[in-house]
């Protein structure tokens, strides 16, 4: 059982960019939608089935981004989930003590609400960014190219599903009754009205004093503005999305500027509050497979905790599949760095661990080049400029 348990589905909710019900946001997403009830999904077969399974010892199918990564040797997030819950003193113990125990709300929410978003990152799709999903269309009209992720991104239409007075009420009740963690997700959420929205209720109702918040963000929004309100809440967790640095962070991140990103990061650094904590979320990637001392530097020098998201889709950008030679150009640079904490030696261990996951795909890196040449058009890039692009001349 400890080796297939989580915590998410007894304590957890994410609702995607489409207002659908997800266990985490790595499982695999329902055919449910938060607007139809919270509460019969909540109690659903669908996923008492899953809990059933993990107390039984028994892998969910819908988990299966978990498992594929623990098989690789990479931290899963039902591992990260597990060791938090253990680092908390007698949760571990109360949460495994009476698995027969729901409560009627979950008191983790991480919710996604809807796409907009300002980058169009290379790696992203349209169901996660408003500016993907007009660079993907225009890329469709112009030459026919459907560059999509799965045979319906190109039918995907995005609602405003989370300003239903349904969605807003159901969070709100979540919030009266004993939510301790919220977490703000995108597209990039400083874009969206009800994010301010749901963070004024807290204060509001004097419940952010008991809130732990967390906000995954490309960090170019960022202002004092908000930091003053997310002040209020008991701890949080401010997690810039940053994949590489100076050019080849512009490169991925279109048409975000590294000097706005250092800039943001300074100011967070400047606000010195011990419930601050920053983190740098890296998406590793064939463009940045060598990038990985310049972002243990980079973390460093803003005190940042560090951690690695093992790209699989699309993947024809999985570091597994480059050409051998560029791999160990990565591995040797993974291997000359000396970790000063856990968290470091973590995140050099997914890194390499990812690369040797499979053998360089021929096919894979033709499919690259094509996709990265036809987006350099659109957002007047050049590929041949990076640093890999000797590797697969």
């Amino acid at each position: 059982m400890s080796d297939t348990l989580c915590p998410a589905p007894w304590e957890h909710h994410c609702i995607n960019t489409n207002g659908r019900n997800r266990l985490c946001c790595n499982a695999v997403t329902s055919e449910t939608k938060f607007l139809d009830g919270f509460e019969d999904y909540w109690t659903s077969k669908e996923v008492q089935d899953v809990r059933d399974q993990m107390i039984k010892g028994e892998r969910p199918d819908a988990c299966v981004s978990c498992w594929k990564k623990e098989d690789a040797g990479i931290k899963s997030l039902r591992q990260g989930m597990t060791a938090a819950l253990q680092s908390r003193g007698g949760e571990w113990e109360k949460f495994t003590s009476n698995l027969n125990y729901v409560p009627k709300y979950p008191i983790h929410l991480d919710l996604k609400l809807g796409n907009y978003c300002n980058l169009s990152c290379r790696m992203c799709s349209s169901y996660s960014s408003s500016s993907y999903a007009t660079e993907f269309q225009r890329i469709l009209k112009d030459t026919g190219i459907d560059l999509g992720i799965n045979d319906y991104e190109k039918y995907n239409k995005q609602s405003k599903w989370y300003n239903d007075p349904k969605f807003v009420n159901t969070i709100k009740s979540m919030i009266d009754n004993g939510l301790r963690h919220l977490k703000f997700t995108g597209g990039e959420p400083l874009m969206v009205p009800s994010v301010k929205k749901l963070l004024d209720y807290c204060i509001e109702k004097n419940k952010a004093k008991d809130i732990e918040l967390v906000l995954i963000t490309n960090g170019t929004l960022l202002n004092q503005s908000w930091i003053d309100l997310f002040s209020h809440f008991s701890d949080i967790s401010i997690i810039f999305s940053i994949d590489g640095t100076e050019d080849i962070f512009e490169y991925i991140r279109h048409p975000a500027k590294w000097h706005v990103i250092i800039d943001k990061l300074n100011l967070l650094k400047s606000n010195n509050d011990n419930k601050f904590s920053s983190f740098i979320a890296f998406t590793y990637q064939i463009y940045n497979i060598l990038e990985t001392k310049n972002m243990i530097e980079l973390a460093r020098k803003y005190n940042a905790k560090l951690s690695a998201i093992i790209l699989d889709t699309p993947d024809y950008l999985d570091v597994s599949y480059a050409p051998e030679k560029l791999k160990q150009h990565a591995k040797d640079i993974i291997e000359n760095i000396t970790p000063q904490n856990q968290t470091e030696k973590t995140f050099l261990r997914d890194c390499k661990n990812a690369i040797i996951r499979n053998k360089h795909d021929n096919e894979k890196s033709k499919r690259m080049i094509e996709v990265s040449k036809i987006k350099d058009t659109y957002k007047q890039q050049n590929f041949n400029l990076t640093e890999i692009a000797k590797y697969y001349g």
